[in-house]
């Protein structure tokens, strides 16, 4: 059997695609109960991929005789929906995830009775005529394109409408990315529902690789961090009685300054400026960096940073963030870069925060 690029180029990213599946479910760093409904995702997708190769090539392997019993286009529509609602935080009810995978059971069901009468000839059920089987492909044609599109306005509904706590803005570009390869694999299945005639599904491909690349380098890696970042804010959020951080100056100003950072966090916004801080103050940004200049911190970064640090530093010596990022925990406490964060840091304490942590622990 010879190959084309194409064939093998589209026979690499399945594979890479399931790779990534696996990956995401065995990780330590991966797994969760929001990562796996991607893996599943990917999994199914390469399930399909696998499947429409091989139908491309005009062979039919009994692995993929069994895999093609379900009607996998029904499934991954609702493990991504599932991944999007819990990477926002959203509760789903389990009478919900009952509904969105129901289509995908009782569909393949009925698939795999007719395949067991039709294609093996197990027995002979007089109400599956052909008429009727028939039927049965065309309405399954058509759910293939309206089921996507329901479970798509949904989740569309859920990123970029309703409000989140949860940082969506990689999730709204996978989102896009993907919808527009759902919009191709659209018009594929529209043409197949019209004509009855089975495109390949080789270019599709080649746009799902592209997304697959994407995902692997920028999307697993920046929902892992928002996720751990989401998780470091809900934990600072449960302790902010339990941070007592020390008071450095009699001046009210300084006072109430250090009262904001205690309760609100305040300086756990990167985008926390002078001027932000003294209107919150009541006073002018001039005379809020008067005030701060005679105290230890000479400047008003160094007294935010100061106090960032001591929060970095608690999170180092805390077990339930042991597994999470050093990024993670200092992004998530105001600073806006790695670099910034380390120079902070070795500023402060004399060493690297990974220094520290063998150090205190």
């Amino acid at each position: 059997m010879t190959l084309n690029f194409l064939e093998v180029f589209t026979l690499i990213s399945i594979f890479h695609c399931f790779l990534l599946s696996i990956v995401i479910l065995l990780s330590k760093f991966l797994k969760n109960d929001t990562n796996k409904y991607l893996a599943y995702t990917l999994l199914t997708l390469s399930i399909i991929g696998i499947n429409n190769w091989f139908w491309d090539l005009n062979k039919n392997p009994m692995v993929i005789s069994i895999l093609d019993l379900f009607l996998w286009q029904f499934f991954y529509p609702s493990t991504l929906f599932v991944f999007f609602t819990k990477s926002i935080k959203k509760t789903i009810r389990k009478h919900t995830l009952i509904v969105l995978f129901l289509p995908f059971v009782l569909l393949s069901i009925c698939n795999i009775v007719i395949t067991f009468q039709n294609i093996y000839g197990y027995y002979h059920i007089s109400f599956l005529s052909e008429k009727i089987v028939s039927n049965f492909y065309q309405i399954i044609s058509f759910l293939s394109i309206v089921f996507p599109v329901i479970i798509f306005g949904f989740s569309f509904k859920f990123l970029f409408i309703d409000k989140t706590d949860v940082k969506t803005k990689w999730l709204k570009l996978f989102w896009i990315l993907f919808f527009f390869i759902e919009v191709y694999g659209f018009i594929l299945e529209f043409h197949r529902f019209l004509y009855l005639e089975r495109k390949s599904l080789s270019y599709l491909w080649i746009g799902l690789s592209i997304f697959l690349y994407w995902l692997i380098y920028i999307g697993v890696y920046k929902f892992k961090l928002s996720n751990e970042q989401y998780e470091i804010k809900k934990y600072l959020s449960s302790k902010r009685e339990k941070i007592k951080l020390k008071e450095v100056t009699e001046n009210k100003h300084i006072l109430q300054l250090i009262y904001l950072i205690n309760t609100e966090k305040i300086h756990h916004n990167s985008l926390l400026n002078r001027e932000l801080v003294a209107d919150k103050l009541g006073i002018s940004s001039g005379y809020l960096s008067q005030i701060i200049k005679p105290t230890q911190f000479k400047n008003f970064t160094s007294l935010l940073n100061y106090y960032r640090i001591e929060d970095v530093k608690q999170m180092l010596l805390h077990p339930d963030f042991s597994n999470y990022s050093l990024l993670s925990i200092g992004l998530e406490v105001g600073f806006n870069s790695k670099a910034t964060f380390y120079n902070s840091f070795k500023k402060n304490t004399g060493i690297t925060p990974n220094e520290y942590k063998k150090q205190n622990l």
